[in-house]
């Protein structure tokens, strides 16, 4: 889960980290020193598309940089995926709600125009350079319904140049994403990830700080703060700045000075609830997808025994065929419940007297046990959860061989069941490391 993010995006802070501003706020101006000069950054995006990008854009911005990466960062700057698995990267809920907050982004984050002055650094060449983008240059939908971004929507966004190049260039740096993940609030992500990227030289993004000091005004233009009172800005800040430190990010955050002449010292520590220094269990329930704070508190109310026997009896219930359109939710539920509503899984037989014992198994993970849950849990998905989890890989497998069109008609395939989703991955998995690609391409066109 530690993954990486381009570092310009990251360190500018493009997108306002307010989770909810007023529509005549669509012009922000930021400036700064870069290598003795003055570096400046504004952005402007018409009010009738909400202002500037904020709040949850940035989650969703951040998710497409991921999938680019993730998608080897071709060369057309395109990130193919469907709206499901975007929010699902960007930690949202596949809903309605989320289908209309992920159509408005897009918008935003196509319509802003950000303009540039020895801010954006070419690693390339080694310099600062200015210009002109769109974060997102354009973006086309395969969906339901005209206007809006539906369930299973199929997406092909164009990143701005700038950022794809920089990525191709390796101007990246690291990103905790179960950490970010795991914070409660928009505001919270945002700060984290613009804190977390004032940790590293933007010459050298192979050194970090262990502080980072700003004067309040000029924190709150680069966070694009709307209310520019100097108590204004530190109730905004202030939630997030608890949970960071509660989180152990923080070790402290220092305020010294008066009004305007305030600064801030931030006193970097390192997430105190890493992933690798949880339980056993919290992993295991985190490898099923259960969001690590539930996970914790499932042990912490029910305790190792009963969650791990309650965990045994998913994986039964999973393997016998029982069908769940939401695993981990079926998961959390099993371990709750207290009204019996799951059947037991039968228990081991014991060996006869004079059977010989059992030799135990090895130590290593038996593969075909693990292939054998991961199967039954993928079986257990509805056609159009197992349509949304296909497609991704599909996508990295043929890249631009099908549209964005065919690949929203391929999905609408799988939904209706004319192919088992499961089967075709592992076909076109296999016809392409066998160099069969245009073959496979074929057998996926014949679903539609």
């Amino acid at each position: 889960m530690q993954r990486l993010t381009e570092a310009n995006v990251a360190r500018l802070g493009l997108i306002s980290i307010q989770e909810r501003i007023p529509a005549e706020f669509n012009r922000w101006q930021v400036e700064f020193e870069v290598d003795g000069r003055v570096g400046q950054l504004t952005c402007f995006s018409p009010s009738e598309y909400g202002g500037v990008p904020h709040g949850l854009d940035g989650d969703i911005a951040n998710a497409l940089i991921d999938l680019f990466i993730e998608q080897g960062s071709p060369d057309d700057g395109v990130v193919t995926t469907t709206a499901s698995h975007l929010l699902l990267r960007a930690g949202l809920h596949n809903n309605g709600h989320y289908h209309r907050v992920l159509t408005e982004t897009l918008r935003r984050l196509k319509q802003a125009t950000y303009t540039m002055s020895h801010a954006w650094r070419d690693h390339e060449q080694q310099r600062w350079t200015s210009g002109t983008f769109s974060y997102v240059l354009a973006y086309e939908v395969t969906s339901a319904e005209r206007d809006t971004i539906t369930e299973g929507a199929v997406l092909s966004v164009t990143l701005a140049r700038q950022i794809a190049k920089s990525i191709r260039a390796r101007y990246v740096k690291p990103l905790d994403y179960v950490f970010l993940t795991s914070l409660d609030r928009p505001l919270t992500r945002a700060l984290y990830r613009l804190l977390d990227a004032k940790r590293y030289d933007p010459q050298d993004l192979t050194r970090s700080l262990v502080s980072y000091q700003v004067n309040l005004m000029e924190w709150a233009a680069e966070c694009k703060i709307v209310d520019q009172r100097t108590d204004k800005i530190r109730r905004t800040l202030e939630g997030a700045h608890d949970e960071l430190k509660e989180r152990g990010y923080l070790q402290d955050v220092l305020i010294e000075g008066r009004g305007r002449k305030q600064t801030l010292t931030y006193l970097f520590g390192a997430p105190a609830q890493n992933l690798a220094q949880d339980p056993e269990l919290v992993i295991a329930l985190v490898a099923h997808r259960v969001a690590r704070p539930v996970a914790r508190k499932l042990l912490e109310t029910y305790g190792d025994a009963h969650v791990q026997a309650r965990l045994a009896k998913f994986k039964t219930l999973l393997a016998s065929g029982y069908k769940a359109r939401n695993p981990s939710a079926l998961l959390v539920d099993v371990i709750r419940d207290d009204e019996g509503k799951y059947v037991d899984p039968a228990p081991t037989p014991r060996p006869s007297p004079d059977q010989s014992p059992v030799q135990p198994p090895s130590s290593l993970p038996d593969l075909e046990e693990l292939e054998r849950e991961r199967e039954a849990a993928f079986q257990a998905l509805s056609l159009a959860e197992q349509a949304d989890q296909a497609l991704p890989t599909l996508q990295l497998l043929l890249k631009n061989r099908l549209d964005t069109a065919q690949y929203a008609q391929v999905r609408s395939a799988l939904t209706a069941g004319q192919a088992d989703a499961g089967q075709v991955v592992r076909a076109v998995t296999r016809a392409v490391f066998e160099g069969r690609v245009d073959q496979a391409v074929e057998d996926v066109l014949l679903l539609l």
